[in-house]
């Protein structure tokens, strides 16, 4: 008795656990942006195409450029989120293929060839967005684009803080 009751307690301190870590990871409702940081450029999406906004106060955009680029990046947008959702949604089918222990290889191989080729698929269109930018960027934007995207705003360490992409390694843990 004692030991389904302790295996009830354990059960509910997962579901419970799960809850909390799924409302942490959602704090906020899909489709919305973080909220602005007050004197810098507006947070770039966590994938996908960059704001024109963004752009322009990150690489100094003129006007022109940015009347240029809002089509492009409202089309590659567009573009861009049909493929994260066929990504979720493959992502699911896999989850679903495989629930209860259930495991047919040959479905989950067949899944998973299409989940990478969507993930191929959203590569080549970040790189073609990344692209028709730096088509009308002078060459001092193109530099300044391309250590943001080493190094992420602010330079080495960026947004990505210390041992983020591009960044240096963060300090070894101390014994104190």
């Amino acid at each position: 008795m004692k030991t389904r009751i302790a295996i009830l307690i354990g059960i509910v301190a997962l579901l419970v656990g799960g809850v909390v870590f799924a409302a942490a990871q959602g704090g906020q409702e899909q489709g919305q942006r973080p909220p602005r940081r007050e004197g810098g450029p507006p947070p770039p999406p966590p994938f996908g195409v960059p704001d024109v906004d963004h752009l322009t106060q990150a690489l100094g955009l003129t006007d022109a450029q940015a009347t240029e680029l809002k089509p492009v990046l409202d089309t590659e947008r567009a573009t861009v989120d049909a493929l994260m959702k066929k990504l979720g949604d493959s992502h699911r089918q896999i989850e679903e293929a495989s629930k209860d222990g259930h495991f047919d290889e040959a479905q989950v191989r067949t899944l998973a060839g299409q989940h990478a080729q969507v993930q191929v698929d959203l590569i080549v269109e970040q790189e073609r967005v990344k692209a028709r930018i730096y088509s009308v960027l002078t060459p001092e934007q193109r530099t300044k684009a391309e250590q943001m995207h080493r190094h992420g705003p602010g330079g080495p360490g960026g947004h990505h803080g210390p041992g983020g992409p591009g960044g240096p390694p963060p300090p070894p843990p101390s014994d104190n």
